[in-house]
């Protein structure tokens, strides 16, 4: 592809190129397409830097640990919490019955700074949550950031987007 890209000025060429290329994503997970589409962009856009050695493989997994520490810093900045112990549990071998073991669940709740996790809830769902509703709230969005349901969770929330609630 990236023959066709560099030598060719033939749209047509290059663009039967990028969809053999396409179909050869078959072999990846879904959230593995996603991060090689979004490497391959980069790549026609000029964004994306190539290294010496470097496979398509190790591209679409450098991409997915960029958005994983996206992710992390994130949630981290929005309410306020403990990283190292939410990269405990993150890390542990943790269900929805033994996300509480000896109490690490609770002690990772406990860091939130409630005020910033307020600010931050409240901009996303746009209206005012009460104290009982905010502690619903962390908990069910701690667990599904836990358990990876939550991939998406923050949206198209950048690092830059929060830094409003700093100083709120």
């Amino acid at each position: 592809y990236l023959k066709e890209l560099n030598q060719h000025q033939d749209s047509t060429s290059v663009e039967i190129t990028l969809n053999e290329l396409h179909k050869s994503f078959a072999s990846l997970s879904q959230s593995e397409q996603k991060y090689a589409k979004l490497f391959l962009h980069d790549l026609q856009r000029g964004d994306a830097q190539l290294i010496d050695g470097h496979t398509f493989r190790d591209y679409i997994n450098d991409y997915q640990n960029q958005k994983e520490q996206l992710r992390i810093a994130a949630i981290i900045e929005a309410l306020g919490l403990d990283r190292d112990l939410l990269l405990q549990l993150m890390g542990g071998d943790v269900n929805e019955q033994s996300i509480n073991r000896f109490g690490r669940f609770d002690t990772l709740k406990s860091t939130v700074d409630r005020t910033k996790a307020k600010v931050y809830f409240e901009r996303l769902e746009g209206a005012t949550i009460p104290p009982f509703k905010l502690n619903m709230r962390i908990d069910k969005y701690l667990q599904e950031f836990i358990f990876g349901q939550a991939e998406d969770f923050l949206g198209d929330v950048r690092l830059g987007d929060l830094e409003g609630i700093n100083s709120q």
